[in-house]
């Protein structure tokens, strides 16, 4: 199995229906791909650390994968969670594990199957990497240049992704005008392609994508590529 951790429903939602074509090849291998919403960022920080020693120390043929937001980093100054990149992101959470798998005695070959990745804002950003997509929803033919940077990764840390996507309904959409994370972003998401998501989303998602594609194949992704 791969357990995948997430922030809320809204990730759960979009990520199985983006994520359907790898679930699904996952499946016919054998590999149950499912994904767990935590309720926020914290208990992301905090606890997944300690669940996924645990259960590997239960089920060593699992992989555990934590998958918060990156942004917000500032909210987390001054406190024992604080990172200011993916780097100390990762860092943050490897050594909590690591401390959980000292006192269980989890052993070295199984620490690798806890994976650390990230949304770097929110998953919005994936609706921007789908404007076809995001259009449908919208209902309208404009082609929305210049209504958020590239690659879309890149927004402002004042203005994320779900800002973005949040004034767009208030501009196009008509009624509901209000966008709805746990029901427009599924929409959108199974009316695109996984692939062009993860060409417009090659910093944080795209990594996440090609691991995950690995787990589905029983391919263990630390292994050395073939020649």
């Amino acid at each position: 199995r791969v357990l995948v951790y997430v922030e809320g429903p809204a990730d759960v939602s979009a990520l199985q229906t983006l994520l359907k074509p790898i679930v699904d090849a996952g499946r016919k291998q054998g590999v149950g791909i499912n994904f767990h919403d935590l309720g926020g960022k914290a208990p992301i920080l905090s606890d997944v650390p300690r669940r996924a020693a645990d259960h590997l120390h239960s089920n060593p043929e699992d992989w555990v994968v934590a998958l918060p937001d990156l942004y917000p980093m500032k909210a987390y100054d001054g406190t024992d969670v604080a990172h200011r990149s993916f780097a100390e992101l990762t860092r943050l959470l490897r050594d909590r594990f690591d401390r959980r798998a000292n006192k269980i005695g989890l052993g070295l070959e199984l620490r690798r199957r806890f994976r650390v990745h990230c949304f770097k804002h929110d998953l919005e950003a994936l609706l921007l990497a789908a404007p076809d997509g995001l259009r449908q929803r919208l209902g309208t033919k404009d082609q929305l240049k210049g209504k958020w940077r590239l690659p879309v990764e890149d927004q402002n840390d004042d203005k994320p992704p779900k800002y973005v996507v949040d004034d767009l309904f208030k501009k196009y959409r008509k009624k509901p005008d209000k966008y709805i994370d746990t029901i427009d972003a599924a929409w959108i998401l199974a009316r695109v392609s996984l692939d062009e998501v993860t060409r417009g989303c090659p910093q944080r998602f795209a990594p996440f994508v090609k691991e995950l594609r690995d787990f589905a194949a029983k391919i263990d992704p630390d292994a050395p590529a073939p020649k």
